[in-house]
């Protein structure tokens, strides 16, 4: 054999064998992009799966954040409107002294202070209200004396001075405060 056909023969031989292991890696390359391009579809669809669930997720928490700050400024509107009107209703209360039907209202609080208290007791109140008090025409045994703290309505003590009603304007309004309160804030719209 020539050298000329050993030469055609290798180079024969090595495109044969180039072109099967073109041919193996071309399969091998395949299967691997198949695969690659499986796993990226996998990836893809679990990250569209899981994007939707984030999305989900991030608008529920929008939704509860809008609701809580919803409810938040409502309950601020409430209580707003909850302490203006009962400082409104405070300074009502404690203006009734002004009214004209305030006697009348000072007579009731003497009554109440002789069932709790007894026939004999000592009023405590403004200087004005004793005016209007001694003038209510009351049993001689309550005692009239003025306490420039009170501003209107009365603070009645037992003869022992063991018990005391606080009749004061301001008082009563405090009492019943609380029930006044919850009352508004429970039926505010």
């Amino acid at each position: 054999m020539s050298l000329e056909n050993i030469l055609n023969e290798i180079q024969s031989t090595t495109e044969s064998e180039l072109k099967q292991i073109r041919d193996g890696y071309a399969e091998k390359i395949q299967d691997i992009t198949k695969a690659c391009n499986d796993k990226l579809s996998r990836i893809k669809q679990d990250y569209k799966v899981k994007s939707e669930n984030d999305i989900k997720n991030i608008m529920r928490q929008s939704e509860d954040s809008i609701k809580l700050q919803s409810k938040k400024i409502i309950d601020d509107r409430k209580k707003e409107i909850l302490n203006n009107t009962m400082q409104r209703l405070k300074s009502y209360v404690t203006s009734l002294n002004k009214s004209s039907n305030y006697p009348e209202l000072l007579k009731l609080m003497l009554s109440e202070s002789e069932k709790e208290l007894g026939k004999k007791f000592t009023v405590y109140c403004s200087e004005s209200d004793k005016e209007k008090l001694e003038n209510l025409k009351f049993s001689n045994s309550v005692k009239f004396q003025v306490d420039k703290t009170i501003r209107s309505g009365i603070i009645s003590r037992s003869e022992d001075g063991k018990k005391e009603a606080d009749m004061r304007l301001s008082s009563i309004f405090d009492s019943v405060s609380y029930d006044i309160e919850t009352y508004l804030y429970e039926n505010i719209k």
